[in-house]
């Protein structure tokens, strides 16, 4: 049993540590934040989320019941009104689920998902990219992100969950980190030859091969399953949201081969066709599973918790 409070720090400390940026730059985020909390005054200043002092993921955050003590989890990629009423029905029932774990961000966590895109410039440095051509890139597509989800309902599943008393937090870069450092090192490890190579290297990850039950499994949606996956880039794993179709000219320029990401827009495989780049989907929910079981893999080392899945996300344990 663990208070959601003491558990959210802990897996925003975990986040931190698999981050693609260095801990300096993430620190100078975080003492920017303060400087700026300390010259607000009035209402911004009075509702300001204090949480960000602390935590550079904005869509990772405890949403309701941080006080409260949980040793069962509900995890989900998508928690949402329904998952909440379906949990709150299974309780009647004698499952006495005490704290909900939804993946992709709900409420302010949504409401604030474009703070986060900021470290796909780091991601895309590392595939040799110029920072400034990064930078420009994430920074037009935060501001596309942050108009695109401004207008939702965002207190929707936030109040769902304080009318059933239910704990709910959000934990999706902090996870979407771990994703993306164990593909990147597996397969710069496994250097796949062919396309094809490169779809069963996936799918020897027990959460990919999961994903064949249901049609999920990783797919080529750009280039032939012949072709030479050549240099691989793990692009759209984590920050976020994918960066769209201005990526694919990127790739061109620094000499990346074949793009795996999770999912890839219908502009960003169109324009990958006519450069000739090779596209990989991975997979939505395993993707996300495997971010999610790397790091609750630490947290039931540290604590006391069992863990329903459902919703999109797959349970598989690496340290047993």
């Amino acid at each position: 049993m663990v208070k959601l409070e003491e558990f959210h720090e802990f897996i925003v400390q975990e986040g931190i540590e698999k981050d693609p940026r260095d801990r300096s730059r993430i620190d100078d985020l975080l003492e920017d934040r303060k400087e700026n909390f300390e010259d607000l005054e009035g209402a911004r200043k009075e509702m300001f989320d204090v949480d960000r002092l602390e935590n550079p993921f904005d869509d990772t955050k405890v949403i309701y019941g941080g006080d409260k003590d949980v040793e069962r989890f509900a995890v989900g990629v998508d928690m949402e009104v329904q998952e909440l009423v379906l949990l709150d029905r299974l309780n009647e029932k004698g499952r006495d689920v005490d704290g909900v774990i939804t993946h992709h961000p709900t409420g302010r966590a949504l409401a604030k998902l474009h703070e986060v895109m900021g470290l796909q410039i780091d991601v895309l440095s590392e595939y040799g990219i110029p920072v400034s051509q990064a930078e420009g890139m994430v920074r037009s597509r935060s501001s596309e992100v942050k108009k695109g989800i401004h207008p939702g309902n965002h207190p929707r599943v936030p109040k769902t969950a304080e009318l059933l008393d239910m704990a709910l937090m959000t934990m999706h870069t902090a996870a979407d980190n771990h994703a993306y450092s164990y593909m990147k090192d597996y397969l710069d490890e496994e250097e796949p030859d062919t396309l094809n190579d490169l779809i069963d290297t996936i799918l020897e990850v027990p959460e990919y091969r999961w994903s064949l039950k249901y049609g999920m499994e990783p797919q080529i949606h750009a280039g032939d399953d012949k072709n030479r996956a050549g240099k691989v880039g793990v692009l759209g794993f984590t920050g976020g949201t994918d960066l769209g179709d201005d990526i694919i000219e990127k790739m061109v320029n620094s000499g990346i081969d074949t793009l795996v990401a999770m999912h890839a827009p219908k502009g960003q495989i169109e324009k990958a066709e006519e450069k000739n780049i090779n596209i990989v989907t991975a997979g939505h929910m395993p993707s996300d599973s495997l971010g999610i079981n790397l790091i609750l893999d630490k947290a039931q080392q540290k604590y006391d918790i069992e863990i329903l899945p459902m919703s999109g996300y797959k349970r598989v344990k690496r340290n047993e």
